[in-house]
Formats: structure tokens, C-alpha cells, sequence
């Protein structure tokens, strides 16, 4: 499993990934999300953190055998492929500026890794469905366009992809899919997606036990 010393490395594998789903952050905002992820207030706690655990060490000591891995080999489940493309589908079909959390979450009641998260955490997914439906047909009418151009992804939805990126790092997976992206979008506290989850019993909790460890709400383990 990868840990600070391989920040830079995972600032960049973030921007990949991130760049590969048209979602654009600098390499400085990268190294701030990374420092975040680790429990640091900014990237120079960090980076001085990192320079002072490798200097007793770089003479003597060989590289970490993680260090050979290439974050650059993360990568978004095919599941995920198809549900990010329908989620702008979602919200291209009606002529919404932008693609929203919610667009999100109806295409990924569709998503293999994502139902079977809901469903180990009790989650009633014809609710969310319809929960979601509803919403996007009738709170989303000042989202409508004229235009012609594609739905962008609204900030919110930016930020749960990178929240799930950090995620699928720091848990040494190679494999961002759906069931992850879940538990990101539960940070988002103030969507109606994060609200619509959790108006069915499900946590956050309850969605990293069930990917950590293939624990069940209510008991019982399963594989993930």
C-alpha cells in the first residue's frame, strides 16, 4: 500500500485520471488533495514531512517495493465507464447545463459495484431511483438550456471524483468503480444525492465496511 513518501507520484496519477474524465485541476491543487488525504493541513506540512522521513534513509535504505507500482495504471471500472457516460447522457437529454450529483446517482443505481453496495447496506434502490427521477425532472427546470453545447460537471460532481480517486489510492485498489464513487458522494452532505442515500438507512459507514472489508449492514460477509 502506498503511503505519504508517494505523494507526488499520486498528485499526478490524481491529475490523470481526473484529465481522462475531462475534469481539469492543477498540479498545485492536486498536491493540496493529496496533503488533505493524508491528514495534513497543506502540501508544505507535508512535503516537509516527506523530506525529512527520506533523508536519514536515501543512502542506505532501498526504494519501498510500492515505489515500483505506476499509479498511472489506476483506472475507472468499465461499470463505471458506462455510468459516467450516462450520467451526462442524463443530463444532455434534457438540455441541463450542467451534470449534477443527481444525474450521477440515477445512472449509478444501474452500476453493478454500486447496486450491490446499496443492497449490502440495506438501501432500497427502486426509492433512490425514483427519488432521483423526480428530482431531475422537477428541481432542475433553471438548468435548462438552449443551447447546444454538452452538459460540464457541475463542481460537486468534480469533487466526489477526485474524493474517489484519493480513495482508490490510498486503499492500494488499481480501480476506481462504483460502489466507491457512493461512499465519496456521501461527503457532498448538502446534495439531495448524499440526502436521498442515507433517507434509506444507508451511511457512509455502512458502504466503506461493506468495499474494506465485504461486511454486510446487519452482519454477514460477502466478497467485493
Amino acid at each position: 500500500m502506498r503511503d505519504f513518501r508517494d505523494a507526488k507520484a499520486m498528485a499526478r496519477a490524481l491529475r490523470d485520471a481526473l484529465k481522462a474524465k475531462a475534469i481539469e485541476i492543477t498540479h498545485t491543487e492536486a498536491l493540496e488533495l493529496i496533503a488533505k488525504a493524508f491528514g495534513y493541513e497543506n502540501w508544505n506540512i507535508l512535503s516537509a514531512r516527506i523530506e525529512a522521513a527520506e533523508r536519514p534513509a536515501a543512502a542506505s535504505a532501498p526504494p519501498p517495493a510500492e515505489a515500483w507500482h505506476d499509479p498511472a495504471l489506476l483506472t475507472f471500472s468499465p461499470g463505471l465507464e458506462r455510468s459516467l457516460r450516462r450520467a451526462h447522457s442524463l443530463a444532455n437529454e434534457r438540455h441541463h447545463r450542467y451534470a449534477t450529483l443527481e444525474h450521477l446517482l440515477l445512472a449509478l443505481v444501474d452500476d453493478q459495484d454500486a447496486a450491490d453496495a446499496m443492497r449490502a447496506c440495506n438501501a432500497d434502490i427502486d426509492k433512490v431511483r425514483r427519488n432521483m427521477v423526480l428530482y431531475v425532472e422537477s428541481e432542475l427546470e433553471d438548468l435548462v438550456t438552449d443551447g447546444t453545447e454538452d452538459s460540464k460537471p457541475t463542481a460537486g460532481f468534480q469533487r466526489v471524483f477526485e474524493r474517489a480517486v484519493l480513495y482508490t489510492q490510498s486503499s492500494g485498489r488499481e480501480e476506481v468503480t462504483g460502489a466507491i464513487v457512493l461512499v465519496a458522494i456521501f461527503d457532498e452532505r448538502e446534495s439531495h444525492a448524499a440526502y436521498s442515500l442515507q433517507e434509506t438507512g444507508m451511511t457512509r459507514y455502512d458502504a466503506v465496511n461493506y468495499i474494506s472489508h465485504g461486511i454486510k449492514k446487519g452482519g454477514g460477509d460477502t466478497t467485493v
